[in-house]
């Protein structure tokens, strides 16, 4: 007696392609080094080190009565997730063209794949990172875990959204490749991750404010932190508005592009 062959379900099948991819780009990322694991630990604590290191001599050890360590931390891990989630997306379908023969593979499988890899190692090296922090004595505190997670959930989205764009920019536009990442340097120092907002002059502000990931930064140090002052500026609103607008153009702009990214 034969029996027919178990039938799974188109959803079936792209939760195995995206594991699969996911096993796949870990691998690539962390398997060919001996230490490959230790390295992504590395950008964040380097950049708290140094400004550490730097602020220390500056203004002393806390800010706001917050250990200027944690303080970094907390504007540095959201922004390095946004920014590697945004740039892996974009490198995407080049990184994986050759996968693309196997009809069961889609450029958005790989895009979902860079984008659930980064947001695990961006929460393990944040929680690693924290719990050596509070281990060494350093004030760790965490006010309100439910807006931490909706803010690191906004970025995500967010950056994916932001990935999908680029990626089709960069696939008629192949020299702003270049561009994109040297244009993350200025993104860096202008979303508040080295200095709280209420230090900023305040005929700069309402450019500032325009930078949907200082609003993230900053509802993110008031969900760690009780005496962090907070803007009244700062909006939930206009991030959750500015994810579900790059979103949607990002899926509306792969829909339709999603042939030509295939092409060579």
């Amino acid at each position: 007696m034969t029996t027919k062959p178990l039938m799974r379900s188109a959803w079936q099948i792209q939760k195995s392609v995206v594991f699969a991819l996911f096993l796949r780009e870990l691998k690539t990322r962390f398997g060919t080094y001996k230490f490959g694991y230790f390295w992504m630990l590395l950008e964040p604590m380097a950049h708290v080190v140094v400004m550490s290191v730097l602020f220390s001599y500056i203004r002393g050890r806390s800010l706001f009565g917050i250990d200027f360590p944690v303080f970094i931390v907390t504007g540095i891990v959201p922004f390095l997730l946004f920014k590697n989630i945004a740039l892996r997306v974009m490198d995407g379908v080049n990184a994986n063209r050759a996968l693309f023969a196997y009809r069961q593979i889609k450029p958005m499988d790989t895009f979902v794949a860079r984008t659930l890899l980064d947001t695990f190692l961006a929460l393990a090296t944040a929680a690693l990172i924290l719990l050596g922090m509070a281990w060494v004595g350093l004030e760790v505190p965490f006010r309100d875990p439910f807006s931490v997670v909706a803010i690191m959930a906004i970025l995500v989205l967010m950056g994916l959204g932001l990935g999908m764009i680029l990626c089709i920019v960069v696939k008629y536009l192949p020299e702003a490749k270049t561009l994109i990442r040297i244009a993350f340097l200025p993104l860096y120092f202008l979303s508040g991750i080295i200095f709280p907002i209420t230090k900023v002059p305040q005929e700069f502000l309402p450019y500032l404010l325009w930078n949907p990931v200082l609003h993230a930064i900053e509802l993110m140090r008031a969900a760690f932190f009780d005496q962090y002052h907070m803007l009244p500026d700062i909006s939930l609103l206009f991030i959750w508005m500015t994810t579900l607008v790059v979103l949607f153009v990002g899926l509306a702009w792969y829909r339709t592009n999603r042939n030509a990214l295939l092409a060579i």
